[in-house]
Order: C-alpha cells, then structure tokens, then sequence
C-alpha cells in the first residue's frame, strides 16, 4: 500500500465527515420544523488490499442516509389524530345545542311549560277573570315562540355543521390531489438516487397527517415508495391519481338537507368513522337531529294533549263561527287515512254540539259519531259535514276550498262542544288551543289570541267552572303515551338529561384522545424528533473526525515531501 493509497483513506474520511457534518446541520436547522424526521449517516468501512499480515482498509464512506421513522407508530399516531378531531367536533356540536337549551337559564323550556301550566292552575281558580285568560295565552305564545326559537337555533347550527362538512371535504381532496402528485415525484427522486427522498417523504407525511384530521385513512406504502390513500373501505388515492372528493347536499329520510360525501370518480358514499368530518355529521344527524326529533315530539304531544281537552271545553260565550286550523289534503278520504296528511290521527267516537238559543239560553244536544275502525264506510271531512248538517239543527258544516272545516251558527243561536272521545276535533283544529304540528309551526291559536273569552276553561255553562282548566292543569304530571309513558315535565327534563350525560361522554372521549395523541407523539419524538443535545454531541464527534483526517492528510502529504526530495 502507497503513500497515493493513504491519501485516498485521508480524502474518503474528509468526504464522509463532511456529509455527516452536513446531515447534523439539516437536522439542526429543522429542529422547529413540523413533521421533519431526524437523519442519521451510516459510516461503513471501504474494503481494501489483502496482505499476508491481513487487509488494510481503504478509509471510509458514508454508506447510507437513514430516516428516523416508524411507519407503524405514524399509522397509529394518524388514527389517534383522527380520534380527536372526531371528538372535538362532536363535543363543539353538544355545546351548541347546550348554549341554545341553556337549561339553566331564566328562559329555559322547562319553566317556560312550568309557568304555563301554572298559569292554567290559576285559571281554574278564577275561570271569570280576562286578565287571567290573557295570561294564559301570553305563556302558550312564549312556550309556543320559544319552541320554534329553539327549532330554528338548531337548524341555523345543522346549516353550519353542513357547512363545515363541505369545506372539510374540499380541504380534504386538495390534500388528496397534492399526495397523488408527491407520490410521483418521490418515485422519480428514488428511483435516480437509490436512497430515501427524506424531504418529500415529510411533505407527504405532514399531507397525511392533515388528511388524518378530516378523515380517518389508512395507506400502503407501494415497493415504488407511492403511498395507496384508502378512506374507510374506498381508494382515495392510487399511485399518482386522487379519485376526489366531494359534499353533496342531499335530502334525508327526514327530508332535511344534508351534505353526502361521495367520491368524485363513481360517485361512492364515503361513510368516515373517524376524523372531523365524522364527528361533524355524528353532531348534525344523532345530537341535533335528535334533539330537533325530540324537540318535535314535546311540541306535538303538548299540542294535541292539550287541544284533545280544550277542544271539549267551554268559553265564556259560544261560537257563532269556527274555522278549523288543520286542513285535510283530500275531503274523501278517510280522516284516518295517512294521504290525508292529518298529524294527530283521531279514532272511532263521538263529540257533541251543544246550541244554545239566546234568546231564551235553551241548549239542545247533539251527538256527531266517528266511525274509524277500518270496516265499511269510514268518516271522512265531507261525511262528518253532511252528518252535522243533518242532525245538528242551527249549525251549518261546510268544506273550504283548502280542505279546512268551518261552521257556522243559524241567527239567534251559538254552539260549542262536549265529550269528544274521537280526537276529531283535535286533529281537524276545531276549539283548539293551539294550531300547528310540531315545534316547526305551534302557535296559540288565532282566535282565542283575538277573544280570550273562548278560551274553554270550563265543561259546562255553569258561571265559575274551571274543571277544563283542571284537566289540563293535570297534563303536566299526566303520562302521555306519545312520548313514551312519560309526563310533558318528565319528558322534557330527560331530553335535557340525556344531553348533558352525551355532552359528558364527548368530553371524556376528547380527554382520552387526547391523552393518547400526546402519548404517540412523545414516542415520534423520542424516534423522529431532532434533540439539540444529542446533535451538538455528534457535531462535536463528526468534527473531531475531520480534523484528525485532515491532520492525517497533512502528514501523508509531509512524507511524500520527504520522499520526493531523497528522489532528487
């Protein structure tokens, strides 16, 4: 071996150092960068000349540049991070829906209903006073206006949530697009060098990390170093295509718009189970969905409970003309009938109309029977008219162009009602309280807004009768089977419960993600990260390197000075 070869051993480690310095310095000044991956340099020993006395090196070459990663540990780290951003924008949502209820506000639903039903205690008490049936109708219009308050809240917050969803989705298939076309530039970069693509390799990580936060994904890496992107059981992206992304707004079984994601290419439902736009549609259909099903299943039970009782009830004076609230889509069809459109359906029975002559206050009455039972000939609008025409002397029935049910009383006469097994007049609006079906449309009904005296507080015409009133004074504690053998009260403070225990459990699973994402990444730092600590001790160890290899070279080069000058 020659003084040339030990000038190669020299040179090799000047190389091999400097590149390590290098590589120390590019994890140094990316010590703050997000997602970067520590390199390390492989040094390996050059193979050199056999002798009899063994094999003399030929220094040393920096054999490989080595990424710090763990492709299962980011797996895991992009599915805890899809855990919590789910968890996150489901417990946003709850919190919405918390703020509209405000349950523990001074003009929260429960008093509202509590003071309503009190108001009708006082009623009883005092049937004769107006000022007492004012109030009673001024808390039926703050429960009925704060019901639909609610109802628009929560469809204003579903607007939103809908929203998010698209804008999540068109982030969402930009990323998509970018991992296709870094997919192809890090084949291309590997293929030429015959080592890892380190920097575009952490573009494509962070790409992959974001994508994570708005859905979960998994991803296969591909022997080219392309990475398969799959969402839930569909291929995002392939190589270096992306299949898109897009938020279709389409109607529910519900008939409420929702945004749909579905893939560009084919149109497949994208179903997330994890990640933001998860936990955004987990708040919009089961929390605000939900609570607006639950919301209209208190409104309508408090309408039609309420109206089957005073739609049997009477005012301080009787009518001399009534136009029901509740339209019939088809006046031959059978009330019963689902085509007809009726919400509260009424059953086989019977009610009565009481006229009363004014002039001497006689009353006659008079029984109008519902036949609902599905054998023969049903009750429909225009029979039930041509039944009270025909036997309710004094009182003319008839069918408005819009399907509604007027009647109206003979000159010198009034009328009102008793006894109404059948629901009939509930459902078609007749001496009602309230008008409306759900919590989308209740109102007090106009005409006792315009004479309080109809509001029928009594079952009799007896001066100072409040038993009506008592009736419906008892609804509050009453169970209603519409809403599942629980009272109006109970019901409405077991929604509030159920929100606040879903609103706890979200909380907790954004908690525990939490503490699992950090975990997992505390565990990518302790691999991946740059510690500034450990850099210097290399930087110190590399340089070191390099100067004793360039002293080395400075006493090859001082020997072979000598040997020329003994040649000369």
């Amino acid at each position: 071996m020659g003084l040339s070869s030990a000038l190669s051993v020299g040179q090799s480690a000047l190389s091999a150092y400097q590149a390590a310095l290098q590589l120390v310095g590019q994890n140094i000044s990316n010590a703050a960068t997000p997602g970067y991956t520590r390199l390390s340099p492989d040094l390996s020993s050059i193979p050199g000349v056999t002798f009899r006395a063994g094999q003399l090196g030929n220094g040393v070459s920096l054999s490989s540049i080595r990424r710090n990663g763990n492709e299962a540990l980011e797996a895991r780290l992009r599915t805890a991070l899809s855990d919590q951003q789910s968890a996150a924008a489901e417990r946003n949502g709850l919190a919405r829906i918390e703020n509209i209820f405000d349950p523990l506000g001074e003009n929260n639903l429960g008093s509202l209903v509590s003071e309503f039903f009190k108001s009708w205690g006082e009623l009883q008490n005092n049937p004769q006073n107006i000022a007492t049936r004012g109030i009673v109708i001024n808390q039926g219009r703050a429960i009925a206006e704060r019901l639909q308050g609610i109802r628009g809240e929560l469809s204003g917050v579903r607007d939103e949530l809908n929203s998010q969803i698209v804008t999540a989705t068109q982030q969402a298939d930009q990323i998509a697009t970018k991992i296709a076309d870094l997919n192809i530039q890090i084949t291309v970069a590997e293929s030429a060098s015959n080592g890892p693509a380190s920097a575009l390799r952490d573009q494509r990580n962070q790409l992959l990390s974001q994508l994570s936060e708005l859905f979960g994904i998994t991803t296969r890496e591909q022997p080219s170093g392309a990475v398969n992107v799959y969402v839930g059981n569909e291929a995002l992206v392939q190589f270096g295509e992306s299949f898109g992304l897009q938020a279709v707004q389409e109607k529910d079984a519900s008939g409420r718009l929702v945004a749909v994601v579905r893939l560009k290419q084919g149109g497949g439902i994208i179903k997330p189970t994890t990640g933001q736009v998860e936990g955004l549609i987990t708040a919009r259909d089961s929390h605000i969905g939900g609570q607006q099903d639950r919301l209209d299943s208190l409104a309508g039970a408090l309408i039609y409970e309420i109206n089957k009782i005073h739609s049997s009830g009477k005012g301080l004076q009787g009518f001399t003309s009534l136009t029901g609230t509740t339209a019939v889509l088809d006046s031959s069809l059978a009330l019963s009938a689902s085509a007809n459109g009726i919400a509260f359906v009424p059953k086989t029975g019977s009610f009565f109309i009481d006229v009363k002559d004014n002039a001497s206050g006689a009353v006659t009455r008079h029984q109008v029977n519902v036949d609902l039972d599905g054998i023969g000939a049903d009750t429909t609008l225009n029979s039930l008219v041509a039944d009270i025409n025909a036997n309710v002397p004094g009182v003319t029935a008839t069918v408005l162009a819009d399907g509604r049910l007027q009647l109206s009383a003979a000159s010198g006469t009034t009328y009102s009602f008793a006894d109404d097994t059948s629901g009939v007049l509930a459902s078609l609006g007749v001496n009602t309280f309230f008008s409306g079906k759900d919590s989308l449309d209740i109102a007090v009904n106009g005409v006792l807004v315009n004479s309080p005296t109809l509001l029928a507080a009594a079952k009799s015409d007896l001066a100072g009768d409040g038993t009506n009133a008592t009736d419906i004074v008892g609804l509050q504690t009453r169970v209603v089977a519409g809403l599942g053998g629980v009272s109006l009260s109970d019901y409405y403070t077991t929604s509030t419960s159920d929100l606040a225990v879903r609103a706890s459990s979200a909380q907790s699973g954004l908690d525990a993600s939490g503490i699992i994402f950090d975990s997992l990444t505390a565990q990518r730092e302790a691999i991946s990260g740059v510690n500034l600590d450990e850099e210097a001790v290399s930087l110190i160890n590399y340089q070191r390197g390099f100067q004793g290899a360039a002293r080395y070279m400075n006493v090859v080069d001082e020997m072979l000075q000598t040997l020329l000058t003994l040649v000369r």
